[in-house]
């Protein structure tokens, strides 16, 4: 009886999750830092400040300027990147003032890395009915029913809300040019991040994102995604032949930096800092006691 009423849970949970989320198609290019000012001069040039033509759509860009601070939640072993599978708190700022919180899960989609699923979840603001999870950080940012909603995706990976914890912290400057049809509605964006971590030494990498819209890639038909796709494989040739250093890393950045850190060996100095100074506290200390004996 258990065992079919735990069944009926699974399928109702399934029912109810199957579309959760947005489609999300990008190519993430790597950008050697010496060339970033240059593609960012050369992005606004050709897309954000005039109307363009693309594979005979006629195309307009509007620019912005942005910061996140990002915090990325894994397990103690790290699963989440070890599935290429990325949970963030994001906090939004634009000149200074913060816009908008928003946990996102962004989940593996294609084998080529380039479609993602993104599951947004908003921010909770925090209730006497959930004092029991106000210690736990990204617990107390979910109501119930997003920790469901959550605790049905992350069950795929093995995984409960409650054995993650915050991983890595980072902030993004953000530079994006937004790309409208001559309908006005958004198709795509071309994005220049520079992210850097929070910690000493501060590492630091750039990735030049071609993103189609979300909204209306989700909802597009077979015809209308792969006309998108076209779309972001001609700014793509475009880009690479213009400055061919620029090369496609579809890892989420949360990886990259992943990476940076571990063979990073300031970094691996400053987080294990904190035992070098208990050695050196308890050598001190039994330094003095044994000073003490003999005087």
């Amino acid at each position: 009886m258990i065992s079919i009423l735990f069944f009926c849970c699974l399928l109702h949970a399934a029912n109810l999750y199957a579309q959760d989320g947005r489609l999300e198609s990008e190519y993430k290019l790597y950008v050697p830092p010496s060339d970033v000012e240059d593609i960012w001069t050369y992005v606004q040039n050709s897309y954000g400040q005039q109307e363009f033509v693309i594979n005979g759509q006629s195309l307009t860009g509007t620019q912005s300027v942005e910061t996140f601070i990002d915090n990325y939640f894994d397990s103690d072993d790290r699963q989440l990147a070890v599935d290429e599978v990325s949970l963030r708190h994001r906090k939004r700022f634009t000149d200074g003032q913060l816009l908008k919180q928003l946990v996102q899960l962004k989940l593996p989609y294609s084998t080529d890395k380039v479609i993602r699923n993104e599951i947004k979840f908003d921010v909770a603001k925090l209730k006497n009915g959930d004092k029991l999870y106000a210690g736990h950080p990204l617990l107390k940012l979910l109501n119930n029913s997003d920790k469901e909603r959550m605790q049905y995706h992350l069950a795929s990976y093995q995984l409960r809300i409650e054995q993650l914890r915050p991983e890595l912290k980072f902030r993004q400057h953000r530079r994006r040019v937004y790309i409208s049809d001559d309908a006005g509605e958004s198709v795509a964006t071309i994005t220049l991040d520079q992210v850097t971590h929070f910690s000493i030494p501060f590492l630091t990498f750039a990735e030049l994102e071609l993103e189609l819209n979300e909204i209306k890639y989700t909802s597009a038909n077979a015809d209308e995604r792969a006309y998108m796709e076209a779309l972001n494989e001609s700014m793509k040739t475009h880009l690479s032949e213009k400055f061919p250093d620029l090369k496609v890393d579809q890892r989420s950045k949360y990886n990259k930096m992943l990476i940076l850190e571990d063979e990073s060996s300031l970094s691996n100095l400053w987080h294990n800092s904190i035992w070098f100074f208990f050695v050196a506290v308890t050598f001190s200390a039994l330094f003095l006691y044994i000073k003490d004996q003999f005087s």
